[in-house]
This record gives structure tokens, sequence and C-alpha cells, in this order.
């Protein structure tokens, strides 16, 4: 899958290609993120975008993103845990975005915590599982609430209908 970088001046292909031949035409560079040169006719439309006022050769990134509470992740190994709330967790690297698009952040990762309802997937993310597990729940919980309150105070609500 192809990703856009959104620090991109061009927001429509047909603004990037007119851009880019005019630019082609008057021999313009592009640099790649080690610094290189490149001339611009020499890299295709779909490798560069125009970003901080000069064409820049876009960093080939394959991996399929999996955006989790707005924030992109690269999912890795799927955990070995089994609960009885039917999480799943994952071991996971944040995505970073510069002028040259997308890459893996350096440092430690995080655990990304998964959980599929009827309706839809659900996501969180923290350090550890216990924080990403937190964070699900907590999720769950302000989605489903109404429905929670519901079962678990039955009686109490039938005592107060009275």
């Amino acid at each position: 899958m192809k990703y856009t970088n959104p620090m991109a001046v061009h927001k429509t292909q047909a603004e990037k290609l007119r851009a880019y031949n005019a630019a082609c035409a008057a021999g313009a560079l592009a640099w790649d993120n080690n610094g290189r040169e490149w001339p611009l006719g020499r890299v295709g439309l779909d490798a560069v975008e125009y970003v901080g006022g000069a064409w820049r050769v876009q960093n080939n990134f394959a991996q399929l993103i999996q955006v989790v509470r707005g924030e992109e992740f690269v999912l890795g190994e799927r955990l070995n845990r089994t609960e009885r709330n039917h999480f799943e967790f994952y071991r996971a690297r944040m995505v970073g975005i510069n002028c040259y698009g997308r890459f893996i952040l350096s440092g430690p990762g995080v655990i990304v915590a998964k959980y599929e309802t009827d309706d839809e997937t659900h996501w969180a993310y923290g350090h550890t599982i216990e924080q990403a597990r937190a964070f699900l729940g907590i999720s769950l919980y302000d989605k489903y609430m109404d429905l929670i309150h519901g079962v678990a105070c039955k009686k109490k609500i039938s005592r107060g209908s009275k």
C-alpha cells in the first residue's frame, strides 16, 4: 500500500502532476533522506513529494500500518497470551513521518491490545501489557457503559423504578 505524506504541499494528483512537469522542465532536483541530489526527471512522480520548498524522494515504506487511537503503528508478533477478556496483544513499533515519508521510530516498542466485536475492532496501546489492557478496557467501558450498567445494576434499577 502506498501512503501519502501528510506534509506534501500538493493535495491532488493533478495539482502534483502540473507542478512536477513544470519543475522537470526547469531542471529541478530532488533530495533523498541521505542528502543525495537527483534530477527530478529521473525520479518518478509517485516517488516524490514537494515538502518544505523542495522535491523530496519518499522512503519506500511497505509495512502495513495500523492506526490505534490516532497514532500509526506497525504490528509485530502476536503475544502468546490468553486472558478471560479475549484481548489479543501484539508487540508494535510506532511510525514517524518527516519530509521523506514514513519510517519506524527507534527506541522501545509498545504493546497494542485488540478486541473484536460484531460491529468493530477496538484498539489501544501502552508501554506494558497492563497499560494496553487498561486503556482498552476503559475504551470498551466508555462505548458500552449503558449496557454494562443495565446488566450490573439490574436489581438496583428495578427497585428504583417501583
